[in-house]
Formats: structure tokens, sequence, C-alpha cells
């Protein structure tokens, strides 16, 4: 029987993306000396604001895709649901790192460079993040 992950799965998916973050929190301090924020905060900033802004998008463009395409595949639904999901993912961390980089020259290519590569890094987050979050306990049956 097909599940949701339940809260330990959604703390386990949470805290994979929250390393991960603190991880590229500290490549954008070093990379850009100019940061003050620290990488937990950094972490913080990027992990709350998928929590807030991430999972209902992706819940609400998953059932837009299907009911805009009821005839397509599931792999089509995942491929479009992923491609707008890369693309907010950009958008975050561009008010991320727009947000606690202290440069007035800072070139705006540099900016959308940054946050392209912080979108593949939360794409690739995602394996180990699901991983454990299909795994853990309590999961919520869907009948």
């Amino acid at each position: 029987m097909p599940a949701f992950p339940g809260i330990p799965g959604f703390i386990a998916f949470a805290g994979v993306k929250f390393g991960g973050y603190c991880l590229a929190g500290l490549a954008l301090r070093k990379l850009r000396p100019t940061v003050t924020a620290s990488a937990v905060r950094i972490a913080a900033a990027r992990t709350g604001l998928g929590i807030l802004i991430g999972l209902p998008l992706t819940f609400g463009l998953t059932l837009a895709i299907a009911k805009l395409f009821p005839e397509t595949n599931d792999n089509f639904t995942i491929s479009a649901v992923y491609a707008l999901v890369f693309a907010l993912r950009t958008l975050i961390w561009a008010l991320v790192i727009y947000h606690f980089v202290d440069e007035l020259d800072f070139q705006e290519s540099k900016l959308w460079g940054l946050s392209a590569i912080g979108a593949v890094w939360s794409c690739l987050l995602d394996l180990p993040g699901l991983g454990l979050a299909i795994i853990s306990p309590g999961q919520i049956p869907i009948c």
C-alpha cells in the first residue's frame, strides 16, 4: 500500500537538507568573503524558505500538472514538476544569497550562477533526503 512519509520522514528529509545547506553556506562564505552570516544561519534561512514556499508549491504544481495533462504518464508529470521546482529553487537561492551578500558591486551574473549551483545542490540533496523519508517509520497510508 502506498504511503506518505510521516513526521519522522519529514524531519529526516529536512535534516538532510539543513546539513547540506550548511555545507553550501560554508562554500558560499569561502567564495564570497563579504558574507557575514554563519553557515548555520544561511542553512536555516534556506531550509525555512524551502518548507514555507517549496513544499506547498511542489504539491500544488503536482496537482495542477496532473489536472492539466490527465492523459500523460507519471514520468512526464514528475519531469515537469521537477523542472519547475528547479526554477523555483534557483529563485529561492537567489533570494538567500542576495540577502546575505554584503557587496555593493556584486554582479547579477554571479548571483544567478551561484543560485543555479545552489539549485543543483538542492536537487542532489533530494536523493538521500527522500531515501531516508521513504524508509522512516510512521508513514501515513494512502487509500
